[in-house]
């Protein structure tokens, strides 16, 4: 078996993943009065190659807690996220379980997040430089 050269030690559920926000991210304060922030956003898995139907999209909760009652960067950067914004997520891969008031066990996919930026299509960039916007003269 070969050698582990990941340096970083990352966990083996680190993920990287470009998402798009269905709502915009919220703020709260937990019991122990510490900041935290939510989104909940989703992974298009694009079209099926054959029958060129869209795959089912998966969905996460995207979740960024503050150390102390100061509220981080990272967490208001995950509150600031308005409804469709595309984003890149680099995080910790998890599952949130609980009972709903049916007595149902339930689960969601929760991405508790590292760092966060906004995605822009290298396209876009590429019009931006070039003073080439869709809908604009050249």
């Amino acid at each position: 078996m070969a050698a582990n050269n990941n340096k970083s030690n990352r966990p083996s559920n680190y993920v990287i993943f470009t998402l798009m926000a269905i709502a915009n991210g919220e703020m709260k304060v937990s019991a122990a009065g510490k900041p935290f922030s939510f989104v909940r956003a989703f992974l298009s898995q694009g079209k099926d190659k054959q029958t060129e139907e869209y795959k089912p999209s998966i969905f996460f909760d995207v979740k960024a807690f503050s150390k102390d009652e100061e509220v981080s960067a990272l967490v208001q950067n995950v509150a600031d996220i308005q409804n469709k914004d595309r984003f890149t997520v680099k995080g910790r891969l998890g599952m949130d379980e609980w009972t709903g008031e049916d007595g149902v066990k339930r689960q969601k996919l929760v991405i508790f997040a590292k760092s966060i930026e906004p995605f822009v299509f290298e396209r876009e960039d590429e019009a931006e430089s070039e003073g080439e916007l869709e809908g604009e003269p050249a």
